[in-house]
């Protein structure tokens, strides 16, 4: 390496080169990339940020044509230019497109609309948009009755999404939908895990490699009766609307259940833990959910003591819960620090956690990022985004610092980006 050239600098040449997985994705398998610019523009971050700085929604009403929604959310979108996820779309667009401008403007959005749907047409879109972010995988979220059939699995590795199955099993149709999808008749507690067994199998052989779920604040786990929760079960299995802790009770039931199936094929747990869903009742789509500060970690206790065989990566969305999370990733075997979620997705607030993970907790219990995106195009300017603050971090809080040597440190970044996750998720 040349000596010429910073530490950061050096660092960064050789982590840009590193090819990541992405373990953490709503990318959808049969639309993954843009084939619009308004595909990209209606990204939640833009709309959520431009409604907080005064658009109103009507902008971004879904009948209006792109010649006036775009306009006008970029129009808004003047008052976002300041934050790091506005310059994520002028990265990708530079990157992807060929968008020589500094801004994205009302007057300059067309040839980038043009670039969009033209690349769109190319063959093996998807393939190439990861090459080119140097992606070599990207984990998808996928809902229990999901068609699995057409995932390039070269490409893409189905997770099984447990929400609607945690949360919603007292809703009639999220249970016909697993009878149908499965073929077996939910009637008690035994045929409830029998169904979810056929879905644990079915993802499986689709290629799945984790499970995932997000938790709200104040979720807490706990150890409780069989005979217990068969009776919360056939009391909605009857139309009864479970409340108080019969609520509680099937939430944690299903949910243990999910977590034996993880122990029992194999297959990690991700869980996504704090968001407040639809906290604010004006926000615009996917724009409603907050973090709780103050929440903790430790309603999960029981779940991780009950499962000491099941590997759980965790990623927290408030700033009060980083260094709870770090402390149990010094503890915890069975606990993996999983990427930066969300709100904590911006770069000060990386590299002051990412510091302190390499600095407390072993090395090979850290997934250093995952995307959370919904087109491929994002994971670009994303995962650049997280290469430039690991080379910033290793460079002052690990080399300078006296905790490892330049070698080592792109070691660790070769773990943090890629070889952990190899590992873990069996890759």
């Amino acid at each position: 390496m040349s000596g010429s050239q910073s530490l950061q600098d050096r660092l960064l040449a050789e982590i840009a080169q590193i090819s990541a997985i992405d373990v953490h994705s709503h990318v959808p398998a049969d639309a993954p990339f843009a084939r619009s610019l308004r595909d990209l523009l209606g990204y939640h971050y833009y709309t959520e940020l431009a409604h907080s700085a005064g658009m109103s929604k009507d902008v971004i009403a879904p009948e209006l044509p792109d010649e006036r929604m775009i306009p006008g959310l970029l129009h808004a979108m003047e008052a976002i230019d300041n934050t790091v996820q506005y310059s994520w779309m002028v990265e990708l667009a530079r990157e992807l497109f060929g968008f020589q401008a500094q801004k994205l403007t009302r007057d300059n959005w067309q040839p980038l609309a043009e670039a969009v749907r033209r690349s769109a047409e190319r063959p093996d879109r998807a393939r190439d948009i990861m090459r080119r972010s140097r992606i070599e995988k990207v984990f998808l979220t996928n809902n229990f009755d999901e068609d699995l059939a057409a995932i390039d699995t070269s490409l893409f590795a189905p997770s099984l999404r447990a929400d609607a199955l945690v949360f919603k099993m007292h809703d009639p149709a999220v249970r016909s939908g697993l009878e149908e999808c499965t073929g077996v008749e939910i009637k008690d507690a035994a045929t409830l895990r029998e169904a979810l067994a056929a879905v644990a199998e079915r993802f499986r052989a689709a290629g799945a490699k984790s499970a995932a779920v997000s938790l709200p604040p104040r979720f807490r786990t706990f150890r409780f009766d069989d005979a217990d929760f068969e009776r919360a079960l056939r009391k909605v299995l009857k139309g009864e609307e479970p409340e108080g802790a019969d609520a509680e009770l099937l939430q944690c039931g299903v949910l243990f259940a999910v977590t034996a199936l993880c122990r029992d094929f194999g297959l990690p747990l991700q869980i996504m833990a704090g968001a407040l869903r639809d906290a604010y009742e004006h926000g615009v789509p996917q724009g409603t959910d907050l973090p709780e500060a103050g929440d903790t970690l430790g309603g999960l206790l029981p779940l991780l003591n009950a499962f000491p065989d099941v590997t759980f990566c965790l990623s927290v969305l408030s700033d009060s819960q980083v260094q709870e999370l770090g402390s149990y990733g010094w503890i915890v075997q069975n606990v993996v620090l999983s990427g930066h979620w969300w709100y904590c997705n911006v770069p000060a607030h990386i590299a002051r956690d990412l510091a302190a993970r390499l600095q407390s907790v072993p090395k090979t219990k850290l997934i250093g990022y995952y995307s959370d995106m919904y087109k491929l195009e994002f994971g670009l300017a994303k995962f650049n985004m997280y290469r430039r603050v690991l080379a910033q971090v290793l460079a002052r809080d690990f080399v300078e610092a006296g905790f490892g040597s330049e070698e080592e440190a792109l070691h660790v970044a070769r773990l943090l980006l890629r070889d952990n996750a190899i590992r873990i998720f069996h890759l």
